[in-house]
């Protein structure tokens, strides 16, 4: 269980420090050109875009991860509905990546330490 956590924080670090890497150099290079100010809004909104794309993927990597613990035995569940399907595990990844935790759906046994630790990194990621 935590060697999967410490795997999963791991990947969602340096796939969201690469992601701001190339970004930054994409910006350093189109900032680079003559034109100024009004250049800087495109420039702005797709960094936006992109860093908005990066936290939904790293929302499905820990939905995914939750989706698999719980095909597995031993690791609790996430209980709220009768049965939780994939889509479930995303929508509880991005409550706990948001640390919103609207509360319809919890889970139970060892998966919570997968959940509180993607509630830090998410926080971390966010700011």
């Amino acid at each position: 269980m935590t060697s999967v956590t410490a795997l999963v924080v791991g990947m969602t670090v340096v796939f969201h420090y690469e992601v701001i890497q190339a970004l930054n150099g994409w910006c350093s290079r189109r900032q680079s050109r003559p034109g100024g100010g009004s250049r800087n809004r495109p420039i702005i909104l797709i960094t936006m875009f992109v860093l908005l794309l990066a936290h939904v993927a790293e929302v499905w990597l820990f939905g995914a991860t939750f989706w698999w613990f719980l095909h597995q035995d031993g690791y609790g569940e996430i209980s709220g509905y009768p049965v939780v399907n994939l889509l479930d595990c995303i929508y509880f990844s991005a409550t706990a990546y948001t640390t919103v935790g609207w509360g319809d759906l919890a889970a139970t046994g060892h998966i919570r330490f997968l959940a509180g630790t993607e509630a830090l990194v998410g926080f971390m990621m966010i700011t």
